[in-house]
């Protein structure tokens, strides 16, 4: 029994062998540009406008009563998160309202009984470089000093921690 192979079907094969062997790939058809052009970048809401001239709004520096429920909201962290006696269940589920998203990603699966703090010892302090927004706060604690950074999408929002880790230095 001989099987023919249709005309249309060797001529195609015949050319991919042939590119093949010539070391050429065909080149796939370009995608669809989903990225903007220059004139049509996201960052700049007049397309005409350079890039390099579109303004960086800084968040303004924590008041005092921001800064004040920050002391208080990393006071509380801290205090949450010195307690390694608690079971791991038990000590996750008293941190996890106290975390924001990120901070609830990088201590996910914490155990307590390595952490050394048993205590806050003293009152926080912010460091410099505080806005509305995100600042850091030191914490004195019987293992040495901490830094909580805290974060919030916006001035009118509660304090969450993204971050709890021993000052260096």
């Amino acid at each position: 029994m001989v099987h023919r192979i249709p005309p249309a079907a060797g001529a195609a094969g015949i050319a991919l062998i042939s590119m093949l062997l010539l070391g050429c790939t065909p080149e796939p058809p370009p995608p669809p540009s989903s990225t903007p052009t220059p004139s049509e970048s996201p960052l700049s809401a007049d397309p005409q406008r350079p890039l390099d001239d579109v303004e960086i709004v800084t968040p303004p520096e924590a008041g005092t009563q921001s800064q004040n429920d920050a002391i208080a909201a990393a006071t509380t962290v801290m205090t949450t998160f010195a307690q390694p006696q608690l079971s791991a269940e038990e000590w996750w589920n008293a941190m996890l309202p106290l975390l924001s998203q990120q901070g609830a990603y990088a201590h996910e699966g914490t155990d307590p009984a390595l952490i050394p703090v048993t205590a806050v010892t003293g009152a926080g302090e912010i460091l410099e470089g505080s806005t509305e927004v995100t600042l850091i706060v030191r914490i004195p604690t019987d293992a040495g000093p901490y830094n909580i950074t805290l974060t919030r999408p916006d001035s009118s929002s509660p304090w969450l921690a993204e971050r709890i880790r021993p000052a260096e230095g």
